[in-house]
């Protein structure tokens, strides 16, 4: 046997084979030589086609009844000098100029806290973080006025704001979004670590590129085979047999059942948390959100950040999140108010509730 080939021939032997899934599942997986050589090219391909969006909401700052989403686009930076992890630092939008949509890593802290919290992930390394403030957020001190005052279709329209905006940051509600190429998803950000005062975030790349891997591929084999995709939540899919418009959800959208699947878990303990129909809005909330980021997260689209007027105060950062209420949670029975009335347990022979 003669001497092996050398890592530049291979890197054009892996360029002319264009198929990161075999790359990543098979070669990768053969020998520790190609270990290394597949995460350094793909490392390389990385480094030029990975983006990250940062969501939340500056319900923090409004006391309503408009609120609006914020996006951060992060861009690639650099890797660690060990090559495990990959940093990315803030960004904006070239299309986005309004002041109410201005956001900062800082401000984002809270919604990535909630959501480690509520999936059970380790929390994230934060530095450079500047004090909170104890107050609750802004749009809580003034929420039973709206609820109280608005007309019924102002009012159905700032309840329904409010319900997306505390929506992100919960366990089914990711407040991120990863863009490898052409692929959108909101998978785990693994050993995720943040600094507030350099406005970037790293994180292990290679395990967080294995569970979107894990997802993608589970959606594209089943896809492949012409499968029927597998019910993983029949309160959804009885939602989307509902709705005129998600109907083709049951038989095809196998990148949604997917999702449904990796969030069984968070589910199963938080299914009477709130209704199904709040569970399918805020699933349509996060399908928009990576149509949306389709269209506009790309690298010609970004810039460099600018930064604020000295003038113009900073941002608000509550110690806390706002917790999830009732009236919020579009149970089927209620008031006039859209749903006070939290769902009542199913009562035994013995007058004991049912969990």
């Amino acid at each position: 046997m003669g001497p092996p080939l050398p890592i530049d021939v291979w890197l054009l032997v892996f360029d002319a084979l264009d198929d990161r899934t075999f790359l990543w599942a098979t070669l990768r997986n053969t020998s520790h030589f190609f270990r290394d050589s597949v995460d350094g090219y793909l490392r390389h391909g990385v480094s030029r086609n990975w983006l990250v969006d940062l969501h939340y909401s500056d319900l923090h700052t409004q006391q309503g009844p408009l609120i609006h989403d914020i996006h951060i686009p992060m861009a690639f930076d650099r890797f660690s000098d060990d090559g495990t992890r990959a940093f990315f630092q803030q960004r904006a939008y070239k299309n986005v100029n309004l002041r109410s949509r201005r956001g900062s890593v800082r401000g984002w802290v809270p919604f990535v806290q909630r959501y480690c919290e509520e999936t059970r992930k380790p929390a994230p390394k934060v530095l450079n973080m500047s004090k909170p403030s104890n107050g609750p957020p802004m749009w809580e001190t003034m929420h039973a006025h709206w609820r109280n005052t608005l007309p019924d279709d102002e009012k159905h329209r700032y309840l329904a704001l409010l319900r997306h905006a505390v929506a992100i940051g919960r366990g089914d509600y990711p407040p991120y979004c990863l863009k490898i190429y052409n692929t959108i998803k909101d998978t785990e950000l693994v050993d995720l670590a943040i600094d507030c005062e350099r406005r970037e975030i790293s994180f292990d790349w290679r395990a967080t590129y294995a569970a979107l891997f894990r997802e993608w591929r589970l959606a594209d084999r089943a896809q492949e085979a012409g499968l029927k995709p597998k019910v993983w939540d029949p309160k959804l899919a009885a939602c989307d047999a509902r709705s005129p418009r998600h109907q083709d959800r049951k038989n095809t959208h196998y990148h949604i059942h997917a999702r449904r699947k990796r969030l069984r878990p968070w589910v199963a303990k938080n299914k009477r948390r709130m209704s199904p129909e709040m569970r399918w809005t805020t699933e349509n909330s996060v399908i928009f959100e990576q149509k949306l980021l389709g269209r506009t997260l790309w690298l010609g689209n970004l810039c460099e950040i600018v930064e604020p007027d000295a003038e113009e105060s900073e941002e608000i950062v509550p110690a806390r999140l706002a917790e999830d209420h009732p009236d919020l949670l579009i149970w089927p029975w209620g008031d006039d108010n859209r749903s006070f009335v939290p769902e009542r347990g199913i009562c035994g022979t013995n007058g004991c509730v049912i969990l």
